[in-house]
């Protein structure tokens, strides 16, 4: 199955991982409310393929979200 990132805010692709099976604990989904998890995640069973809206590192910034004391090496996945 493929997972795909996406900027809720801007659109934009984050990263696209592959995996096997779905862990919830190695994903960090298992930290989310069932009600987060409706808000975040789709899964799309006709192209086996799980769609995770996140924000991206520029979007993160703009928003005045970046803890200053973080440097982020490339892209953030969940936040």
């Amino acid at each position: 199955m493929k997972i795909h990132y996406l900027c809720d805010c801007c659109g934009d692709p984050i990263d696209i991982l592959e995996v096997e099976e779905i862990d919830e604990a190695k994903l960090g989904f298992d930290c989310l409310t069932g009600e987060e998890r409706q808000e975040i995640i789709r899964f799309d069973a006709g192209a086996d393929a799980m769609y995770v809206h996140s924000l991206c590192d520029f979007c993160i910034e703009a928003m005045g979200l970046a803890d200053p004391g973080h440097n982020p090496a490339g892209n953030s996945l969940l936040h």
